[in-house]
């Protein structure tokens, strides 16, 4: 009996931090927000929904094979169709995640990263925006930070 409780404890730890800690699979945006150097702070994502509700259900993909994609809900009438963005790729070591998509430059260019954490269903990506990156943004370098939070599917 204590062996096979010993064996039952052993077992869920190592399945619950696999499954924790592995980005892989279909996920629904939760917010974007930023955060700027005076303390203000935005949702960008409950912006979009206010305009288009549907974006709630648009999932990101992180494939197994290392390409990020985007599926819209059926039917969603959003001003621009997620579904047929060219993949991005993705690389992840230890808790920084590389996002990169050369189709689709931002100011920032062609690849972002991330720092990761993981609690139960969800994924935390959070971006410091370093003082060069800053002078980039239209914002005026308000910017401090980014705190993107998913939710597995």
């Amino acid at each position: 009996m204590k062996y096979f409780l010993l064996y039952l404890l052993v077992s869920l730890t190592v399945s619950n931090s696999a499954d924790a800690q592995s980005i892989v699979g279909a996920w629904k945006m939760l917010s974007q927000v930023t955060l700027n150097e005076d303390g203000t702070e935005k949702d960008l994502t409950a912006l979009q929904r206010k305009q288009w509700p549907c974006l709630a259900d648009l999932q990101t993909i992180f494939g197994a094979d290392g390409k990020q994609t985007m599926k819209l809900p059926a039917g969603c009438k959003s001003p621009m169709d997620y579904s047929k963005l060219p993949a991005s790729t993705w690389t992840m070591k230890g808790n920084s995640i590389t996002i990169s998509n050369k189709s689709l430059p931002t100011p920032l260019g062609t690849s972002s990263s991330y720092t990761v954490t993981f609690s139960g269903k969800k994924a935390v990506f959070t971006h410091e925006y370093s003082t060069e990156e800053k002078a980039k943004l239209r914002m005026g370098g308000k910017i401090k930070r980014i705190v993107i939070t998913y939710e597995r599917v």
